[in-house]
């Protein structure tokens, strides 16, 4: 027990020391997930949509819209636009969903806007599928723009920390339609605006205190 913790100790250290690189030389996965609701417990996920950022750059052919074959539709079809049909067409497992995210994510930071809601649907996914233990570092870009709005002591209006608000204050375009790949595509495009915002000195670690931190999922 004592050694398990020692390593975990000393792994946890090394990444904190890793940190301290520059941003861009971290690979970044920008997820978004559209659900059937806003609670983990009740709800399930409809679909995932995934892009990758490499050297500072947005990989447009690492994008990725996944439809769940367990997705659960009724009145939210009107909010993703994901029909009956399109699950029993184009859906494929949670479990292999799932596998295939951990395996992308091992040397990746994970990225989301508004991680809370996020991961909490990912946790209850992993329970459900059984899968074994894994960590993962995240940044929140919701997080990050709360946080940049407090120090600067800027005022926001309700509403001013969703993804469309957060864009616009960058002078990014409003993008039409409402799926998952979308909204990835936007929050890594936030995130790359918030980044040189900082300035070009900017560190993993910068971006950690603003609005970042470490998951474990777990079958428990």
């Amino acid at each position: 027990m004592l050694a398990d913790c020692l390593q975990k100790l000393k792994a946890w250290q090394r990444f904190r020391q890793s940190t301290k690189r520059a941003w861009s030389e971290w690979e970044y996965l920008v997820l978004d997930i559209e659900t059937s609701g806003l609670d983990a417990k009740q709800d399930r996920i409809v679909s995932v949509g995934w892009v990758c950022i490499r050297n500072g750059t947005i990989e447009l052919d690492s994008a990725r819209h996944i439809v769940l074959d367990s997705a659960k539709i009724g009145d939210s079809v009107g909010i993703h636009m994901i029909t009956d049909s399109d699950v029993q067409q184009q859906g494929k497992r949670q479990e292999s969903v799932l596998r295939y995210l951990r395996h992308l994510l091992r040397e990746r930071i994970l990225v989301m806007h508004h991680a809370p809601m996020e991961l909490g649907f990912l946790k209850q996914a992993w329970q459900a599928e059984a899968l074994p233990t894994f960590s993962v570092s995240w940044l929140d870009t919701l997080a990050i723009e709360r946080t940049k709005a407090h120090r600067s002591q800027q005022p926001i209006q309700e509403g001013g920390f969703r993804l469309g608000a957060c864009r616009e204050r960058y002078g990014l375009p409003e993008y039409q339609g409402h799926d998952a790949l979308t909204d990835a595509l936007a929050t890594a495009e936030l995130l790359l605006a918030q980044i040189a915002y900082q300035g070009h000195d900017c560190r993993l670690q910068d971006l950690n205190q603003m609005g970042g931190g470490r998951v474990k999922f777990t079958t428990r």
